[in-house]
């Protein structure tokens, strides 16, 4: 019944304003699918070799508490890419880092639980150095309704630049 509501809603608000500027993307993860945000990553160049960035994102993962579940070297990857946090992470509060969408009780980040996956990549990049790219895909449950659907939510971009800040600031200077 939810779904049929939200949808009625969406069609209800389609003509009301201009095109969203981030298109939508059908995910399908374990739990099914999903119509979100397309992902974007955020990125960074840095002048040091792969090698020594991957220590430094390792490093950082630790340093803002977030679980480290997947490292995986041949595929350029690491992070951890199915975990949980609610009302805040790595010191900030989840609605400066995510936007799910709001309720008669506020900000819907607030009290959902946030379901993310977040991975960053770690390639050689042109010229020497290292392209580092971290990337975020966040869905929300609100766990007080007793609901087990989750609802795609959007990236502030925040948590993105805060790994990639640490990861550079990690990097031991030459």
């Amino acid at each position: 019944m939810r779904r049929i509501l939200l949808l009625v809603g969406l069609c209800g608000c389609a003509s009301a304003g201009p095109a969203p500027a981030r298109r939508p993307t059908i995910l399908v993860d374990s739990r099914g699918v999903t119509l979100g945000d397309q992902p974007i990553g955020t990125h960074v160049e840095l002048k040091s070799p792969p090698a020594t960035v991957w220590i430094a994102a390792r490093k950082a993962y630790a340093d803002l508490g977030i679980p480290l579940t997947f490292d995986n070297p041949p595929s350029h990857q690491l992070g951890n890419p199915d975990f949980y946090r609610q009302r805040t992470i790595a010191g900030q509060a989840m609605t400066s880092i995510v936007d799910c969408g709001s309720g008669p009780e506020g900000l819907n980040a607030s009290s959902y639980r946030i379901y993310m996956s977040l991975l960053t990549s770690v390639m050689p990049a042109d010229g020497g150095g290292s392209t580092v790219e971290t990337t975020l895909l966040p869905s929300g449950q609100d766990i007080t309704e007793g609901s087990s659907d989750r609802i795609p939510c959007g990236t502030k971009g925040k948590l993105e630049q805060m790994v990639l800040d640490r990861i550079a600031a990690n990097v031991p200077k030459s």
